[in-house]
């Protein structure tokens, strides 16, 4: 039953393209959901979802869709990265720290090293 369950996420994660490709985020989110349903290590399915919600400026709730994602896969350098970006967005520099410092520990880019220096100087000085 769980190779079905594969397939059927496959064709949900596909449709949800297709939505996003109508921009039509809302149908997206629900047929992404549904993916991470049937497949819960679909990694590329809560990145997907993640940036979906980005575009919809709902950073809190993509944020916690990589978290969930970063227990499932902690070695993927790019997951932590995202979840920084996305705490950074939402204003949680606390978070967005912890994140990017696991990040920079995977893998010490210099991507990852600058989005570190942005995050340190937004919490030093944050938006009015």
């Amino acid at each position: 039953m769980k190779h079905y369950d594969d397939i059927a996420a496959d064709d949900f994660y596909e449709m949800a393209l297709e939505w996003i490709n109508s921009r039509n985020h809302e149908k997206a989110v629900v047929c992404l959901e549904k993916a991470i349903e049937l497949n819960p290590n679909f990694i590329y399915a809560y990145i997907t979802l993640a940036e979906t919600l980005g575009k919809d400026k709902n950073y809190v709730k993509a944020f916690q869709t990589l978290k969930k994602a970063s227990k499932r896969d902690p070695h993927f350098d790019h997951l932590h990265y995202l979840a920084a970006k996305y705490a950074y967005k939402s204003g949680d520099y606390i978070a967005a720290l912890k994140y990017i410092d696991i990040t920079i520990s995977i893998n010490p880019a210099p991507l990852y090293i600058k989005g570190k220096d942005v995050i340190i100087r937004a919490r030093r000085n944050p938006a009015r």
